[in-house]
């Protein structure tokens, strides 16, 4: 068994002139091994959005005119992505992948298309190729940051590319590590034995064909997404441009399921895999994935003492019932009742505003 759940139960509290005591649960991460607490009391709670959606294009962006405010030497990539040197770099090799159109730029998770998809892979791939010809080069590092609240300095859709040299990044190696230990206890890839049991269960299951998509198990942060291919891919460079697309299309449906089905406005996007040197025997223990990690669009912040200090993760949904309403938007038409609704439990005007923009160009 990966799946590793305890139930435990507070010492008794009195609260409003009752005694009380609330029941929580402990997960572990399957592929990494760290913790996650999930408060049932918390987990009860409406979930509302609460972000601003009176979003305008900010005004001289500098990404749509990228031509006049980045550094050169560009890549110009076939899919229509611009990839620019950081301007404050902290790497050997260090991009900036900004995605058309420039000059009206994409403001909202629902405006992603397939092209989108495309764009991000396959720069993704074509930087990625660019590192492992560096003998310097360790891995790659491959993230993209949605929303002010998960850290975007810049309201462009782009993405971050970069070399990691000298030592590999914890996060990466961590997963590494400790899916090369259950291999070699259970004789088999990690990711497979996930799938297995996260099939069994049902409750976490979002997509699955192509690719896996599944509402983590023990989560960073509430509505996490876990996404990968059933194929031994341990690298991008290991597939082939066909794998690539039918890979990310059935993704493209997450965004707008997150943005909709659970009011997410911000988020970052971590793709994990093997180190250059290491992606062939990886093969057998390791997977080419991506990370989704939904961020609460406002004060205060996700991430406090517990997580940066602690590594401990709170989470303030189950992952069964995000799951449960993303699944949704796989398996039925969309619908404007399953749409986010306020704190208070009311419908939020922009959201539903917005759902009915999209529904009306699909038709």
């Amino acid at each position: 068994m990966l799946l590793k759940e305890h139930l435990g139960k507070t010492v008794s509290f009195s609260t409003n002139g009752e005694r009380k005591d609330v029941c929580y649960l402990t997960r572990v991460d399957p592929l990494s091994g760290s913790v996650a607490k999930i408060s049932e009391e918390r987990a009860k709670r409406g979930f509302g959005i609460v972000a601003n959606l009176d979003m305008h294009p900010v005004q001289d962006c500098q990404f749509c005119d990228y031509q006049r405010y980045t550094p050169k030497e560009r890549i110009e990539h076939a899919s229509g992505a611009i990839s620019v040197p950081n301007k404050f770099p902290w790497e050997k090799h260090d991009w900036i992948t900004i995605y058309p159109p420039f000059g009206a730029h994409k403001m909202f998770l629902s405006d992603l298309y397939f092209d989108d998809m495309e764009r991000m892979i396959e720069s993704s791939y074509e930087l990625a190729f660019i590192c492992a010809k560096d003998p310097e080069v360790i891995s790659f590092m491959d993230f993209t940051n949605w929303g002010t609240f998960a850290g975007a300095s810049q309201q462009h859709p782009h993405s971050q590319r970069r070399s990691i040299t000298f030592v590999p990044d914890p996060k990466q190696a961590e997963e590494l590590r400790h899916c090369r230990e259950l291999f070699e206890r259970y004789g088999r890839n990690p990711f497979d034995l996930l799938t297995e049991e996260e099939r069994a269960d049902g409750r976490r299951v979002i997509y699955d064909g192509r690719v896996f998509i599944a509402s983590a198990f023990a989560p960073t942060c509430t509505n996490e997404v876990i996404v990968y291919p059933h194929d031994e891919i341990a690298h991008i460079l290991q597939t082939h441009n066909g794998d690539r697309m039918s890979i990310m299309r059935p993704v493209l449906g997450i965004f707008p399921a997150l943005f909709f089905y659970r009011g997410v406005t911000d988020l970052n996007i971590a793709v994990h895999q093997a180190p250059f040197r290491e992606m062939d025997d990886a093969r057998r223990y390791y997977r080419w994935h991506m990370h989704i990690y939904p961020r609460k669009p406002r004060l205060p912040i996700d991430r406090a003492g517990a997580e940066i200090g602690f590594d401990t993760n709170v989470i303030e949904a189950l992952p069964e019932t995000s799951a449960a309403a993303l699944k949704r938007w796989y398996c039925e038409r969309p619908r404007e009742d399953m749409v986010a609704r306020k704190e208070d439990g009311s419908p939020n005007p922009k959201l539903v505003d917005e759902f009915n923009k999209v529904m009306a160009v699909c038709r």
